[in-house]
Order: C-alpha cells, then structure tokens, then sequence
C-alpha cells in the first residue's frame, strides 16, 4: 500500500467538509482522532488514510487501543462510498461490522489506513467495504468489513432525531 502523503492540502475530509466536528475524521475535534483521507494515486477504487496515534491513545500501555483503530476505520469506511460513489448523494452509515486484529498498534507510531468497496449491488444500495490498518513497515494490524446503508439527508435527519443537517454537511450532501 502506498502510504499517504504527508499532512496538509488535499485531504478529502478537510477539503470536502469545513468545520467538520465527528471525533474520527474531523480536524475541527482537537479531542478527536483526525484522521487524513486522501485518494489512493495508484487506484481510482480505494481511499487511503492516515491515523496519528499517541501515547494517550493507549489501552494496555504503550499499544493503542483496538477501539480507536476501529474508529479511524468505521469513519473511513463511510468516506468510501461518498466519494467513489458520489451518485448516490447519501449519508452512508454503518450496519454492521466484523474486525480482526492481527497484531498490537504501538501507541504514539501512525497507522495507515486503506478502503475499498468490496461487494455492491449498486451505487445507492447496500454495501460492504474492506478497511485495514497496517504499520509503516506493511505489517497488518487489524482489518473490517463494514457493511454500510445509504440514508438520503432528509431521511437521516428523520430517523436521527436532530432537527437539521449542519450547513456543511448539507453541502458535502447535496455534492454530485
């Protein structure tokens, strides 16, 4: 895999979606993971990202904790079909999952992250997508399958019981 270049322009999860908040993928959460997703150069079907762990980020001291290897996984796993599948205009949210953990994340080394869609009817239906976490040397961490549902907008803000989408989730939303 080929890692993500470094830190700055072109993350999807900046550019896309300003003043974005979610504890995974938002760089306007000082407490949140802040995850980096950009485009795989070498495949038009995979994104690539980028978890910067520390040492708070330990569960047994001085590995990372399995729940935010997760995190940073899930939350790439719904960027995947927004935007290799940008026709569908949906939020895509998470199922069901099943993860594997291959081996311990040292805390405070960052993870690279990889998705891809693995199994689809279509653009607007049901999907599941492939996620793993490998070290900087290639060794496998941890890998998921996320089986993730398209909500039009109208619809997620009906079932979630908030009253409106936030403006820049709105746009991010409403984008072909």
């Amino acid at each position: 895999m080929t890692p993500p270049p470094e830190s700055g322009a072109g993350l999807l999860n900046v550019d896309l979606l300003p003043a974005n908040t979610c504890f995974g993928c938002g760089h306007d959460n000082p407490r949140g993971l802040r995850i980096e997703i950009r485009r795989d150069p070498d495949s038009a079907d995979r994104l690539l990202g980028l978890l910067h762990t520390d040492e708070y980020f330990a569960g047994f001291p001085g590995i990372t904790h399995g729940g935010a290897l997760y995190t940073a996984l899930d939350c790439l796993a719904a960027w995947v079909p927004k935007v290799l599948r940008p026709e569908a205009k949906a939020i895509w949210i998470l199922r069901s999952a099943s993860v594997t953990y291959h081996r311990p994340a040292l805390a405070g080394q960052p993870v690279l992250l990889s998705g891809a869609i693995t199994s689809e009817a279509g653009p607007a239906a049901p999907m599941e997508v492939g996620c793993q976490g490998t070290a900087e040397s290639g060794t496998l961490l941890v890998e998921a399958a996320f089986k993730v549902v398209p909500l039009s907008p109208e619809k997620f803000v009906s079932i979630s019981g908030i009253d409106a989408l936030p403006p820049s989730w709105a746009a991010l939303f409403a984008l072909p």
